[in-house]
Order: C-alpha cells, then sequence, then structure tokens
C-alpha cells in the first residue's frame, strides 16, 4: 500500500494531509501511513478521547470517595494510551519526528531506539 505524508498533533488528537503549508505550524509531527496505519492512529485518538472523557467525567464529582490505586488506575490508561500513540507517530515518522519524540524522553515507551536497527 503506498504511503501518504501527514500531519499530526498529538495535543488536538489530530492527523491532516500534509498538503497545506500554511497550516504546517499547528502540527508537532510529520508521518508517512498508508491507509491501515492512518486508521490505526485515528482508532488510538478515538480511545484516547474516550479514557479522557471518563477522567473528565470522575473529576467532576468531587467529594466521590474511590481508592487511591482505582485512581492511579484509571489515569494509567490514559498515559499508556499516549504511549502508545507516541510510539505509533514515531514508527511512522520523519528523522525529524523520530529525533523529537526520542528528545522527550517519555522513559518506559518501548525500545523505540532500536525499530529500525539490523539484528546482530
Amino acid at each position: 500500500m503506498p504511503r501518504t505524508k501527514y500531519w499530526v498533533s498529538v495535543g488536538r488528537q489530530e492527523v491532516v494531509p500534509a498538503s497545506d503549508v500554511l497550516i504546517r505550524d499547528h502540527y508537532e509531527f510529520e508521518i508517512h501511513a498508508n491507509e491501515a496505519e492512518l486508521l490505526l492512529l485515528v482508532e488510538q485518538f478515538r480511545e484516547i478521547n474516550l479514557v479522557d472523557k471518563q477522567l473528565v467525567k470522575r473529576a467532576s464529582t468531587p467529594y466521590e470517595a474511590f481508592p487511591e490505586k482505582d485512581q492511579d488506575m484509571k489515569n494509567r490508561a490514559y498515559d499508556e494510551r499516549l504511549k502508545d500513540i507516541y510510539f505509533l507517530v514515531y514508527q511512522l515518522g520523519t528523522t525529524e519526528t523520530k529525533k523529537h519524540i526520542e528528545a522527550m524522553n517519555l522513559g518506559d515507551l518501548p525500545e523505540y531506539q532500536n525499530i529500525n536497527s539490523k539484528p546482530e
């Protein structure tokens, strides 16, 4: 499948075709993806949006009693989905995108530094 260039904004959860130079400044990353990869990224944005809405809903009830572990687990679900998104953007990204994500020092992402290395 042919790959197309896209611009990605993780914060805004957007992916747009890289066609209009005027909007490039609104997106942090450049990727090259085929249709299946693009759909996977869009699905990951949809999933993190659902988790985010659950967290906002929970936060709007300040007197709700919940165990600390439950709170951490719900926050962890959001964090893990966010890392999955950055990992996918890294895999599909240009060299500049990969360097940017590596510089973010996201901690326990999968070993993204070794994705393109050859086995020994």
